[in-house]
């Protein structure tokens, strides 16, 4: 069965993207081989990347390349960890898996896009339930979903709640409630529904991916009509009262060096970006943090112990991180990218700040942090 969606270009919008075509493919568990690069073969090199990224799957005859969503998947099913492959080839655990489950059946899920090889998703069982594309698009459309994206075997649509916007006000700036809801079309995982807030004067949209700020929906036989009544009926009060504060907090607390320094990790990981707008996004994220390596005269911030950075600030509020944060994942970052940009906003709102409270008042905050007329993935300038 094969659906077909258009991708998304820029995390944040729907844009006339790349066309994704989704294949179902069921095949014995023993068909299914995986091929590592010589290069990635070693001890040492599964050392320094425990997870095979650049493996290849042959699927009955089909090679693809291959998703995290893939490995989560077998690590779920078969019940071992990405700490295997700093011990075994992949090619010895599957091989391995095969001799025990040889009667297994799989249905894996196939990303097919142009100019591309086949990316394999998720692997599931034949007989659970699949939501197609269009039930999704279908389902999202006709509750007024503000924004629907694709990435790696996820739709993700944004809508209102059922109360309304809400705008709020949180210190000086005005933000209204939205929430996001994930949902797997290549059988991985359930539908996840993530409280969010839109920052209106720049429209950041800043989500809570963290299970703090997260409601599962849960399997049935009938996922459609779960989904619908989970859309219909979501407005979680307490949720957007939890954020709310955190967010409050946040204005009146210094950013700690691990706090900058994580989100600085985040930026460097980004890899589905154009190289010059990477560097000029890590080049303005220094600038708004004080450059902390001149600042505190280090070659390297991981030199410091964790103890110490947890105790030494930079020059900007944490609200000041969150924001820059929500502003590359939503007009800069494609969404491979910005998924980890939200969960970092959502980890670091769930936790206690280093230095909370320690900025007697929250001041006038920097409308936007990156350059303006920085392009975006897309090719449209950022607003300014």
């Amino acid at each position: 069965m094969v659906n077909a969606v258009r991708g998304r270009n820029g995390a944040g919008c729907e844009t006339a993207g790349v066309e994704v075509a989704l294949e179902e493919r069921t095949v014995p568990l023993g068909s299914i081989r995986v091929l590592m690069p010589a290069a990635t073969a070693t001890t040492a090199a599964r050392a320094r990347q425990p997870l095979p990224t650049k493996a290849l799957v042959d699927l009955d005859g089909q090679q693809c390349r291959v998703s995290g969503r893939f490995w989560k998947s077998i690590f779920a099913r078969y019940r071992f960890g990405a700490s295997t492959f700093r011990y075994f080839a992949p090619e010895e655990v599957f091989k391995r898996v095969c001799e025990v489950s040889r009667n297994d059946t799989v249905r894996v899920v196939i990303e097919r896009t142009p100019n591309a090889a086949p990316l394999a998703l998720a692997a599931s069982r034949p007989q659970d339930r699949l939501l197609s594309i269009a039930d999704v698009r279908e389902l999202a459309t006709g509750h007024g979903a503000t924004a629907i994206g694709y990435s790696e075997g996820v739709v993700d649509c944004t809508f209102k709640p059922r109360s309304g916007e809400k705008a709020l006000a949180i210190g000086p700036d005005a933000f209204a409630n939205r929430f996001r809801l994930d949902v797997p079309v290549d059988g991985f995982g359930n539908a996840r529904i993530h409280v969010a807030l839109l920052r209106l004067l720049c429209t950041n949209g800043l989500v809570g991916h963290h299970r703090a700020f997260a409601s599962d929906v849960p399997a049935s036989a009938n996922p459609r009509h779960t989904l619908r009544r989970a859309i219909e009926c979501f407005d979680h009060s307490d949720g957007f009262a939890a954020i709310r504060e955190r967010f409050l907090s946040a204005q009146t607390s210094w950013a700690s060096v691990r706090e900058a320094h994580g989100l600085s990790k985040q930026l460097v990981k980004m890899t589905a970006i154009d190289p010059g707008t990477k560097h000029r996004a890590i080049d303005d994220f220094d600038a708004l943090t004080g450059r902390i390596r001149e600042f505190y005269g280090l070659t390297n911030v991981d030199t410091l112990a964790v103890r110490r950075q947890r105790l030494l600030p930079v020059t900007c509020k944490v609200y000041d991180l969150l924001n820059f944060a929500g502003e590359v994942a939503t007009h800069v970052a494609r969404a491979e990218d910005a998924r980890p940009l939200q969960s970092w906003i959502g980890g670091t709102l769930a936790d206690e700040f280093d230095l909370e409270g320690t900025a007697a008042q929250a001041p006038e905050f920097t409308d936007l942090f990156l350059r303006a007329g920085e392009k975006n993935a897309s090719g449209d300038a950022s607003p300014a």
